[in-house]
């Protein structure tokens, strides 16, 4: 009788309505069968790719494995996100979509049932986590920007968010800087783009950046012999010449042309700052950790916010970031 009710309230369902509820349950099954279907495709202990695993029993509910290379024990999810956790699985899904949405930290908290102080380590795991997704994949040579490349910097406002300030004047959550212009109060976010929609972005200094900031901040993700735009800064030049790239000086909007822009990077420091807004500032120690998800996020495109939070899950399979909540406030973090 209730299977009769569902199906005749569906089939007065608009063609739109039936098409988001079918994308749900579409979603729904994959994610259960993602779920029954974790198997360990590295070992955790000697890190081979092509060793094979047997079940060996259940640890905490968690289905245990064996690798066959070395012999070690250990639960499918060991030195990852989920490793010691408490949580259900669903409290880490609504976590993370929450988190690839940039949903506020109180709004998750409520909906998931914990308090504010383990949804603060939970929201920082899972940044650590795109953070280790994005750095490993910069090792491996994927995502590199090549071809036509905009590159530009951008400022945010020094923030001490949970910290006490005794060397100036307090600010609000949010409040500009005290000085005018560029200061050591202004933090530099460094960015660049190609027309593939590779994003590289990293915060390294403070107000203006030199040519070894641009370097550490961009060195590692810019293809060699590219075509380099910039806005003329001699900063850009050492780079430029260690990895032989030509030049391409855009000084005003009246040198900009179909081609040769940096329309697309400008696009990206207003969405970047839309974030921060809303997240009425970042704490400066932890902002190359949302610069990471803000272009793992503008990567993906558009895509639904349980896709991108599949994506994530799935380039997590790979990658060993294991954080302990004593070391996330330390972990990897910017220190000016």
């Amino acid at each position: 009788m209730l299977y009769k009710n569902i199906k005749a309230q569906f089939d007065s369902l608009t063609d739109y309505q039936k098409d988001h509820l079918i994308k749900q349950i579409q979603s729904f099954v994959t994610l259960n069968n993602e779920i029954a279907n974790q198997r360990p495709c590295i070992c955790p202990t000697c890190g081979s790719h092509e060793a094979r695993f047997i079940k060996r029993g259940f640890a905490n509910g968690k289905q245990r494995y064996q690798c066959k290379e070395c012999g070690s024990r250990f639960v499918y999810d060991k030195n990852q996100l989920t490793y010691w956790s408490r949580l259900s699985v669903s409290q880490w899904v609504t976590a993370i979509e929450d988190t690839l949405s940039f949903k506020p930290l109180e709004e998750t908290r409520i909906k998931i049932g914990v308090s504010h102080p383990t949804m603060f380590n939970i929201r920082h795991k899972i940044l650590h986590a795109i953070e280790a997704v994005m750095n490993s994949e910069k090792e491996t040579g994927n995502n590199m920007l090549d071809g036509l490349i905009e590159a530009d910097e951008t400022f945010v406002p020094e923030s001490r968010k949970g910290r006490k300030v005794t060397d100036r004047k307090p600010r609000k959550h949010g409040e500009g800087a005290s000085k005018r212009g560029l200061s050591d109060e202004q933090i530099c976010c460094c960015f660049a783009v190609d027309h593939d929609n590779h994003i590289a972005c990293r915060s390294v200094n403070r107000a203006k950046p030199d040519s070894d900031d641009i370097v550490d901040a961009l060195g590692c993700r810019i293809t060699s012999r590219s075509v380099f735009q910039c806005d003329g800064a001699d900063s850009y030049n050492k780079l430029i010449d260690e990895k032989n790239c030509i030049k391409y000086e855009l000084k005003g909007h009246e040198s900009y042309d179909k081609v040769h822009h940096l329309n697309t990077v400008n696009g990206l420091h207003s969405r970047f700052k839309d974030m921060y807004r809303d997240y009425r500032g970042v704490a400066t120690r932890y902002i190359n950790r949302y610069l990471s998800m803000f272009a793992f996020v503008n990567m993906m495109g558009t895509i639904s916010c349980d896709e991108l939070a599949a994506a994530f899950r799935q380039k997590m399979r790979g990658c060993f970031c294991y954080a302990k909540v004593g070391s996330l406030s330390g972990l990897d973090v910017l220190c000016l």
